[in-house]
């Protein structure tokens, strides 16, 4: 039988009480299932991006576990049975075509910003190529999916990521 994650509601109702003795080896299996924390992790090398959306790149699913996959090019879907706990990074490195140009990126799961991790970056000289990082903890249920989001906030001049990476590692409820 296939090991197979539960809510820990379910595990610690089956563990409260065992007087009849009926945890199984499988019982036991799936609580170990259940509590293994997975991950994901999507990178990208990206030549150019403007308004608020998902950049265009190509981006490669550069390290999974058993709950995340890429079924659409830049968003990390988590796929587990569970619903589970959720942190996400990401690292990003960027240039601007204007100078005074100030970025602002998010993590975003299902399309809607993640408002806590939301960083602004004033990027002074286009060419300088400026770092960052963000943030973000949420709820995740088979098909949610996270992706990074940019947009420039005082021009229409393009923005460039130079690179993206997203990294999730999610936990049990």
């Amino acid at each position: 039988m296939a090991d197979t994650q539960q809510t820990l509601t379910a595990l610690l109702a089956l563990l409260a009480d065992n007087i009849t003795e009926a945890i199984s080896a499988q019982d036991v299996r799936d609580i170990v299932e259940t509590l293994r924390n997975g991950h994901g992790e999507i990178s990208v090398s990206i030549t150019s991006t403007s308004s608020y959306f998902p950049d265009a790149g190509t981006y490669t699913l550069s390290a999974n576990d058993h709950n995340w996959d890429m079924s659409t090019n830049g968003q990390l879907r988590y796929i587990g049975t569970a619903p589970r706990a959720m942190i996400a990074n990401c690292s990003f490195s960027m240039t601007s075509a204007g100078n005074n140009q100030v970025a602002e990126l998010v993590i975003t799961k299902n399309g809607t910003p993640l408002t806590p991790s939301v960083v602004r970056r004033k990027i002074g000289t286009g060419s300088d190529v400026g770092t960052g990082a963000l943030h973000a903890f949420t709820s995740v249920v088979n098909g949610d999916y996270l992706d990074v989001r940019i947009r420039n906030t005082t021009s229409t001049a393009n923005l460039t990521l130079e690179t993206c990476n997203l990294f999730a590692m999610d936990m049990a409820l």
